[in-house]
């Protein structure tokens, strides 16, 4: 999948996203963009950014069923987004009170350290909000090819 750079919003542009075949074919792609205003000068400087690739494996994506569900119907999970939402509306609004732990704290952090909004840990034991994916590395072929 190419996209725009990630959290890298760009003002007068928007990045279009694909999903390109690279195990075989042998074509380049291109990154498009679309202008958002109209007559906009957009400048991409030197060393910007512009691309994100992110691999999916190729029929990845077509064995996911998507499927929505009503939330009353899972009375647990239901009494916890509940909660979180009274939570999170008293967090809002302690937020802009000096003095408050709200204030203080700046955000609750509750999905960060995988705790649901009741503090105790989530159903999930193997929570993690960084991954640390392996870098590009060259080929032996793509070494040879520009020494």
């Amino acid at each position: 999948m190419v996209q725009g750079p990630i959290n890298s919003p760009k003002d007068g542009i928007s990045a279009l996203s694909a999903i390109i075949e690279t195990d075989w074919a042998p074509y380049s792609f291109t990154m498009n963009w679309i202008f958002t205003r109209p007559n906009a000068t957009v400048r991409f400087d030197r060393g910007e950014p512009f691309c994100h690739i992110f691999p999916i494996r190729r029929g990845q994506l077509e064995q996911v069923t998507p499927e929505l569900q009503v939330l009353s119907e899972e009375p647990d999970l239901k009494d916890l987004y509940e909660e979180w939402q009274f939570r999170r509306s008293m967090f809002n609004t302690d937020l802009k009170s000096a003095g408050t732990q709200a204030y203080d704290e700046k955000w609750q952090k509750l999905y960060y350290r995988g705790l649901n909004p009741d503090g105790k840990p989530g159903a999930i034991k193997d929570h993690c909000t960084r991954i640390r994916l392996k870098p590009f590395v060259k080929s032996s072929a793509y070494s040879r090819r520009r020494s």
